[in-house]
């Protein structure tokens, strides 16, 4: 974290930005997937992990999601969301279950004390997924991972043992002990049990409260950004005109000439199984610059509140935020806005050429909230699909309109409760599981 401050009214931080992937994607490539980048894989997230738990800093979420492999093979820890500060233990509720399960350590899932041993069993187990590409605790809901989690053995472990070699299958039974009492100490004693020579690209993290240190940051990024545009600009001067025409994609954005969408048709009659999916008149078309932008195309700009997936014309073309704008066709196109929490959003527009819009969809507009307080814990889920697990750190954004809850704990039949969501209001629903 480099600055803390305010953009607008709101507060704000400026943070490092990490020209990578992350490693839950490295993993899903399996382009990694050996013990050499295993043990850099340790190696790193324990340096990173000493410097935090000297600090009284325990994540508690550490998982492939939450680390970043930079361009110039540095991992990096990132998301400390759910962060304990040791010396402040009121943060956390006693007997809160907080983390994703399937990475959790056995003292997590029961709600007991966490400390730096549990980081510890959290990257035992992203090590298992790196060497295989297994998640050892996957299970089909929160109950079920947690049930692995207490029912785990290290003798589970010997089936990875020929992806490894003995020394390093030793570390990992150690990091994975289910007794945090025989696990490593500490990350630092950690550290020094894995055979990995120091990379000369680990550096101490920057931490500054005070705008004037900025300065080098914001010199550093007018160069890096004079060089870009050189780049550019020599690419222009040569005459470059490739041309890329896949079915959709984006474009660099041009802020200076948004106009709003023209609305035709708010809710357009969506397309069913039976029926004919709606067919785009022309081909999207995508080029490098806006000097070859077609004649007879415009630009579109889409948001959302929250994310969403975009569909244009019944094609899925990504996901919110897009940074970049897409070029259609002069013409009429349909644009659906799809969040899993909520109804899609369906919207008509006409597209002008050589003319910018924007398209925004607002699931906010209509939705409600509900808070859920059950005892002693429950996964709480809406129109029989999973949200969350009590005690919620905040409210479940709902749709308005009627809605199915079911609160489940597996020592209990389930409770069942019927509310109706209106825009902008919460609904706070207290339950008591009884034998």
């Amino acid at each position: 974290m480099y600055d803390l401050t305010e953009i607008d009214g709101a507060p704000a931080i400026v943070m490092e930005f990490v020209e990578g992937k992350s490693l839950k994607d490295v993993i899903a490539s399996g382009e990694q997937a050996n013990i050499g980048f295993a043990k850099k894989t340790a190696t790193h997230l324990l340096r990173a992990l000493s410097i935090a738990h000297e600090r009284g800093i325990i994540h508690r979420d550490i998982k492939p999601g939450n680390i970043l492999l930079s361009e110039n093979g540095t991992l990096k820890v990132t998301d400390f969301g759910l962060a304990y500060v040791a010396l402040s233990p009121t943060v956390t509720m006693e007997g809160m279950v907080l983390g994703t399960p399937a990475y959790m350590a056995p003292e997590q899932v029961r709600g007991d004390e966490v400390d730096a041993r549990t980081d510890l069993f959290a990257l035992g187990v992203t090590l298992i997924e790196v060497l295989s590409g297994e998640r050892i605790f996957e299970g089909s809901t929160y109950t079920e991972c947690m049930k692995k989690v207490l029912a785990f053995k290290t003798e589970e472990l010997e089936r990875f043992d020929e992806r490894s070699n003995p020394e390093f299958s030793q570390f990992l039974r150690k990091l994975l002990n289910p007794k945090k009492d025989e696990r490593f100490s500490s990350a630092r004693e950690a550290l020094t049990n894995v055979d990995e020579k120091k990379s000369s690209a680990f550096f101490k993290p920057v931490i500054q409260s005070k705008k004037k240190n900025l300065i080098p940051y914001g010199i550093a990024a007018i160069t890096i950004l004079a060089i870009i545009a050189f780049g550019w600009s020599k690419i222009l001067l040569n005459g470059s005109n490739e041309t890329i025409e896949p079915k959709t994609g984006l474009i660099p954005p041009d802020t200076q000439n948004v106009q709003p969408a023209e609305l035709i048709n708010e809710k357009p009659q969506l397309s069913s199984s039976n029926e004919k999916a709606i067919e785009p008149k022309e081909q999207l078309v995508v080029k490098k610059e806006e000097s070859f932008l077609p004649l007879d195309s415009g630009k579109v700009y889409l948001t959302s509140t929250p994310w969403a997936k975009v569909y244009v014309n019944n094609e899925l073309i990504g996901e919110t935020p897009m940074s970049k704008a897409i070029i259609l066709a002069a013409g009429n196109h349909t644009i659906m806005f799809s969040n899993p929490s909520f109804d899609p959003i369906v919207k008509t527009i006409i597209v002008e050429a050589n003319r910018d819009i924007s398209v925004t969809g607002d699931f906010m507009e209509n939705a409600g909230y509900v808070m859920c307080v059950v005892q002693p814990w429950a996964e709480v889920y809406v129109d029989e699909q999973y949200k969350n697990i009590t005690p919620l750190e905040k409210p479940i954004v709902l749709s308005s309109g009627k809605h199915t809850l079911r609160f489940k704990n597996s020592s209990f039949p389930d409770l069942v409760k019927e509310v109706v969501i209106t825009p902008k209001d919460t609904i706070h629903v207290a339950m008591t599981f009884k034998k």
